[in-house]
This record gives C-alpha cells, structure tokens and sequence, in this order.
C-alpha cells in the first residue's frame, strides 16, 4: 500500500473530525461539556493540571467524531472504492480504531499540558526563548505521538510515512490554529 494511501487513511478520519470539533465550538453545542476540564479542576503545587482549554467536550467531539468517520470511511471504501485497508483492525472495527486514533489525538496533548500549566505557560502560549521554540515544535507534535502510540498494536508505519507525517504536522497543526484564529475560537496562532 501506498504511502499516500496510509497517510489518507490515517489522517482523513482525524481532519474530519476536526472540522466537526471547529462546528462544536464556534456553534456552542454541548456548552455543558465546555465547562468540563478534563483535570475536574484539580492541581499540583499550585497550577491546574491540563487547565481549562482541555475539556471533556473536545475529547469525546474527537473520540467519537474519528470513530464515526472511520466508519464511513470504511463503508464508502467496502461499496466503491475496494482500496486495502492499510490497517486490517481497522477495517474490521472501524469504529474502535476511530475511538482509538481519537484518544491518541487527545492524550498526546496532555503531558505537554501538564509541563506548561506547573511552568506557568499560559495555554496556547509556547513560552520564550529556547523552551518556547521546544514547546512551539511539542505542540505541533504531541497528538501525532500520542495517536502513533495507540495505534501501535494495530500498525506500525514505515519510517518514510513517520517522516512525512511530521512534516505535514508541522504545516497542519499552524495551519489549524490560523482557521481558529480566523473563525474566533482562538486568541493567538502560537
């Protein structure tokens, strides 16, 4: 299978759901959940653990959002297209490998979070100097880490798709928070 092929199937359901994750916000739907932290409000020596911009409300919009385009991806390929599934899993289970790209994409985020909330980095923010250009990079990375470490069991992708999936994280992600900030859902780009 072609390189090209893995990286659509890898990164179609997560762009699908992240235009439903942009409808959510910028249409307020599920504003009960905005006010959810996944951190409950909980801190450490002082400073939240996540903070307030990860919320239950944006994990389960992705979860469930990648799982649901998996699905119809997976049955959109089963009546035209007839590609190979990159990852057999996944076409059997289209709608768990969703939930668990989805999971990876959140839970990749968290560890960065946690290290800028207890150094006092402000969310969106990367900081100054040194540590912010590493944070800047982090942030465009840590979801793409997270969801290639919960996919391991089911896929283990070349080093060239590995490669060219960073690359493309590093013009998505910016890209992302430019549609945002355009929309109003963000203050900042970086």
């Amino acid at each position: 299978m072609s390189a090209i092929t893995q990286l659509l199937w890898l990164g179609l359901p997560l762009i699908l759901a992240g235009f439903l994750h942009l409808a959510v916000l910028k249409r307020d739907w599920l504003s009960d959940l905005r006010r959810a932290p996944l951190d409950f409000g909980w801190s450490w020596r002082g400073h939240r653990l996540f903070g307030a911009n990860k919320t239950w409300r944006g994990a389960l919009v992705m979860v469930i959002g990648t799982a649901m385009a998996c699905v119809l991806l997976e049955s959109i390929n089963q009546r035209w297209l007839h590609v190979n599934n990159p990852v057999p899993f996944a076409a059997a289970r289209p709608a768990l490998w969703g939930g668990l790209l989805g999971a990876g994409y959140i839970l990749g985020e968290l560890p960065n979070s946690f290290l800028k909330r207890q150094l006092g980095i402000a969310p969106g923010a990367a900081g100054h100097g040194g540590l912010g250009a590493l944070f800047w990079l982090v942030d465009q990375l840590d979801s793409l880490v997270g969801l290639l470490l919960v996919s391991r069991p089911f896929w283990q992708p070349t080093w060239q798709v590995v490669l060219t999936l960073v690359v493309l994280m590093l013009v998505a992600h910016p890209f992302g928070a430019w549609v945002m900030v355009r929309f109003g859902l963000k203050d900042r780009i970086g």
